[in-house]
């Protein structure tokens, strides 16, 4: 049932991208400092470039943090690991 809704809205964000890109297809020019401009690219290029590029920054600072999470949970884990073999070492001693 979940894969189901999970493909309806996802068409339905396919079909409001691709309304966009036909609504917005306009020719823009881009300037940049020290005037360097681009070439014509359409509206929704633009637009779309955009989202893209935010994504994968997005992406990058979230993998850099999964990374650093990893390394933190395997460190706790050994720390727990460490502290259960002196518990029971120290109860085999007081039998």
């Amino acid at each position: 049932m979940g894969s189901y809704i999970k493909g309806i809205i996802l068409i339905l964000i396919l079909l409001l991208f691709i309304t966009f890109g036909v609504k917005n297809s306009q020719p823009v020019r881009l300037s940049y400092y020290l005037n360097m401009m681009t070439g014509e690219l359409p509206l929704y290029g633009l637009v779309y470039i955009s989202i893209l590029i935010g994504i994968i920054i997005g992406m990058l600072i979230g993998f850099r943090r999964r990374i650093h999470l990893r390394r933190m949970v395997k460190n706790l884990t050994n720390e727990a690991k460490e502290l259960e073999e002196k518990v029971g070492e120290e109860k085999g001693d007081d039998v």
